[in-house]
């Protein structure tokens, strides 16, 4: 099931990497990008992206805004994950 959020406002995602295997594991975010704030990093972004790859344990607030109502994928790049299950939508309604 899509994850509902309102479109045209900001949506905040806390991400963490919680894989015990895999050295990283990436979230990329189709259609839109997203000011990341690293776990510990203050109240600036670090960065400005559509794909962030958080190492093992490593911690992220993401923000964005979805514009337009409609689905917008997500999902790592580790092609192996993505296979097992590891992709999501978020509705924005």
């Amino acid at each position: 099931h899509p994850i509902k959020v309102p479109a045209g406002e900001l949506v905040r995602v806390y991400l963490v990497n919680m894989t015990e295997y895999d050295p990283v594991g990436s979230f990329h975010l189709h259609a839109e990008t997203f000011d990341v704030y690293r776990a510990g990093s203050g109240s600036e972004p670090t960065m400005h992206t559509d794909t962030v790859t958080p190492g093992q344990c490593e911690r992220a607030i993401l923000e964005f805004t979805l514009p337009e109502r409609g689905r917008y994928m997500f999902h790592p790049h580790q092609i192996h994950m993505a296979e097992r299950g590891a992709m999501g939508w978020f509705a924005a309604v």
